[in-house]
Formats: C-alpha cells, structure tokens, sequence
C-alpha cells in the first residue's frame, strides 16, 4: 500500500513492486489522480486497487489500511509517500502554512506508522518511508518539507530496533535529489524501496544517490 501515491516515486514504486507480483493499493486525496494511475498499473498487468483517504485524517487513515489489508487478503508493506513540497522560508509562511504542512508531512507520516503497526499486529510486516536530503542537510528555502523529512528519520531510526522484535521492518529511503516521473532516477528510488523491503539485511537506511 503506498499511502501519498503519485506520478514520481510513489508510482515508480508501485510499478516495481507490481512487477514483482505484489498487489498494489494505491491511497491518495485526489480520485482522479488514482483512477489514472491504478489505470496505468493495470494496463500493465499489475493487480491494482485504489482508496481514496486524506494522510490528515488519523481515523480515515487507519480505515483505509484496514480496507487495504482487506483487499489483499493482508498487507505485507506500507508505503508513506505523501508530502507538501514548499518552497518557502519559515518566518514568510502563515500560522495555517505551517499548520497544514506539518499536518501532512510529520503527523501524517507518524499516524501511517502507527496504524501500520497495529494493523500487523503479531504478524511480520514492512513500513517504507520516503524521505529526503533535507531531513539530514536543510535549506532555510524548504523550511517545513525539510522539517518533515527529519522528524520522520528520527522516528524510523529510533523503531527500527525495537519493531524489529516484532518482526516488523521500518526503513527509510534518503532521496537527496529531485526526482520527476517516469526518470531513470525515479527508477533508481524504486529500486532502493525494493531492496529495504526485500533484503533481510538491509539497514533501516538507504541513501540515494550513494555517497
């Protein structure tokens, strides 16, 4: 399930894990943005489902997944994608700005991580987490987007141990540059995604691109 679906990473992400035979569910705001690209998908002969959900409704959020795990027959990972990508400095956002972003690119994030735990339960499970350059180098220019991004690095490197225990696997990909859709980089992310889900080694980090 990719929580924050998009054209980019979101669905760059859905097409590879599709074609490694995992059914995609797709969740976003926007209906007409997920009829296009569960369409895609299918076209491609990738089993897709769509759900439509707001990241800033803790309560439709936890619906959703429920709905999710129920379409697949059980989640196994869970994709948070979504994020408001501003560029603006802190002191010329307004009070609501602030409010909205941080609603979305920190709360929004927290509430997937903690409706996927309780959604797995006692089974094993995956949690995916986009993150970015900003979270570890911030620019005055992205305020609100780089404070998301370090916030959820902060909660994923401080759950890896201990879900781990549990059998569940929280990891981040560090995407320090921009990525557009359909683009050998979006690819590239797609495959750092595929490798931290499915490596049972990998660490609960992946910078992209590579140091």
């Amino acid at each position: 399930m990719i929580i924050g679906a998009g054209p980019g990473i979101g669905q760059a992400v859905a097409r590879r894990f599709g074609r490694g035979g995992w059914t995609i569910v797709l969740s976003a705001r926007s209906r007409k943005r997920l009829t296009t690209l569960v369409a895609e998908l299918q076209r491609a002969g990738i089993k897709a489902h769509a759900i439509e959900a707001d990241a800033t409704d803790a309560a439709a959020l936890r619906a959703a997944i429920t709905e999710a795990d129920r379409l697949t027959g059980g989640l196994t990972a869970i994709h948070f994608n979504a994020a408001v990508v501003r560029q603006q400095d802190l002191f010329s956002m307004t009070d609501d700005e602030v409010a909205q972003d941080l609603a979305i690119n920190v709360a929004g994030g927290l509430n997937t991580i903690r409706a996927a735990v309780a959604q797995f339960g006692t089974r094993a499970g995956t949690i995916l987490v986009t993150g970015g350059g900003l979270g570890i180098t911030p620019h005055e220019g992205w305020a609100s987007l780089g404070v998301g991004k370090a916030a959820l690095r902060n909660i994923v490197q401080g759950l890896a141990a201990p879900l781990a225990k549990r059998d569940i696997r929280i990891a981040i990909a560090t995407v320090a540059t921009l990525v557009s859709p359909d683009t050998e980089e979006s690819r590239d992310v797609a495959d750092v995604f595929w490798t931290l889900a499915t490596e049972p080694d990998a660490s609960w980090e992946a910078v992209y691109p590579a140091a």
